[in-house]
């Protein structure tokens, strides 16, 4: 309920719901059609015009705003069509293992999976990924894992709080279950207190190379993708200008080749109250800039 309070004092919402042209197509049918019902029930002298009408008008007016503003409520999603390819991106509130699509999901550069101890938290993107689809089972996600990076050079770190084999920002691996791909991608370093710290350089970083990392061993399945960052990974970069980031990476990618034709960008419901995340901010941004 806060995050519908909090879009209705927005300038945004009200520019969509009663300023957008459709809006004002649906306020002036409401007003015509309300007229056409006068001019009826003057006719039948039911109603007499020269006496009410300069009066109702103001009325009309008001009740069609008032009808078409209660049927224009605070949205949780939206899809935007890029004119010209087949290419869509979804912005939601919601879960974001929700549906079929493959997940990416960001990790640090030493790819921990360990939930025991502590150091990756059950309720991150990747301890949920643990839980809900390998039953906590990270030795399984840690075998997966090993497969893709065994070709890829490591430096080893003896400082750091779990595995010593350290990878560089933008290492895709891919982990596989109930018929979808998770894409694990490094995006953060564990300092010495096992706290992840990413800068918003090396987040945009990570985006170029998962979406590179798709382009050659993804199946062009739709992808869904958190606001990354903006969590555990304290970039400080706010979660609308992280959702506009998103996008304009993963479009900027697919000029070139087309990967996945569809990206859901989720954010989470609790984040989208706290944060005062407006999708009719963003959908207005993104309409603009992906255009």
């Amino acid at each position: 309920m806060q995050y519908f309070f909090k879009s209705i004092t927005t300038y945004s919402f009200w520019r969509y719901a009663l300023l957008s042209p459709e809006a004002i197509g649906k306020i002036l049918a409401i007003v015509g059609g309300i007229y056409v019902a006068m001019d009826i029930a003057d006719f039948f002298s039911i109603y007499t015009k020269d006496r009410y009408s300069k009066y109702a008008v103001v009325a009309m007016i008001a009740f069609a705003i008032v009808w078409v503003a209660s049927t224009r409520r605070p949205i949780t999603r939206f899809s935007y069509k890029i004119p010209g390819k087949d290419l869509s991106v979804e912005v939601r509130i919601g879960d974001l293992f929700d549906g079929t699509n493959d997940v990416i999901v960001s990790t640090n550069t030493t790819f921990d999976t360990d939930m025991a101890s502590g150091l990756i938290d059950t309720d991150s993107i990747q301890g949920q990924v643990a839980t809900r689809f390998f039953n906590a089972n990270t030795a399984e996600i840690d075998r997966q894992l090993e497969l893709d990076l065994a070709q890829i050079l490591s430096v080893e770190r003896q400082d750091a709080k779990g595995k010593k084999l350290e990878y560089p920002i933008g290492t895709v691996a891919r982990v596989k279950s109930h018929n979808r791909t998770f894409y694990f991608v490094a995006m953060s370093r564990l300092n010495a207190n096992g706290n992840a710290i990413s800068l918003p350089r090396e987040v945009e970083d990570a985006l170029e190379a998962t979406w590179k990392f798709v382009q050659t061993s993804g199946n062009l399945r739709d992808l869904s993708i958190p606001v990354m960052g903006t969590g555990r990974g304290r970039t400080g970069v706010p979660r609308k200008k992280m959702i506009e980031r998103i996008a304009q990476s993963f479009y900027d990618e697919s000029k070139g080749k087309i990967f996945s034709s569809r990206l859901s960008i989720v954010v989470r419901p609790k984040d989208a109250e706290n944060f005062a995340v407006n999708l009719y901010q963003i959908r207005d941004y993104l309409v603009q800039s992906l255009h």
